[in-house]
């Protein structure tokens, strides 16, 4: 795993304590000079633009453009099919934490 994904993965986990992460988008596909597509997965999580700035503060002096979804997994299981949502897309990636 390179680098930058394994810090990327340690500061989220150091600062949210999520139950998966996963790395989705072209970077998840292979795609070497892509931005870090990641879906963070924490069960009861209510405010998730709060857990997402947070962990934002902690990858601001990553070397990569990084994007980051904060979801409930209940959530995300009711929407994964539903059109339009990014949500079936990044359930395709690669999983590279799980508690």
């Amino acid at each position: 795993m390179p680098d930058v994904l394994q810090a990327i993965i340690d500061r989220i986990v150091q600062t949210v304590e999520p139950d998966r992460i996963v790395l989705f988008g072209s970077r998840g596909q292979g795609a070497a000079d892509s931005d870090y597509d990641i879906l963070v997965l924490k069960r009861g999580v209510t405010h998730r633009r709060r857990v997402a700035q947070a962990i934002y503060l902690e990858l601001t002096d990553i070397p990569a453009p990084v994007d980051v979804i904060v979801e409930d997994p209940d959530r995300i299981e009711k929407y994964r099919n539903t059109p339009g949502f990014i949500y079936s897309e990044a359930l395709k990636g690669r999983v590279v934490y799980e508690r």
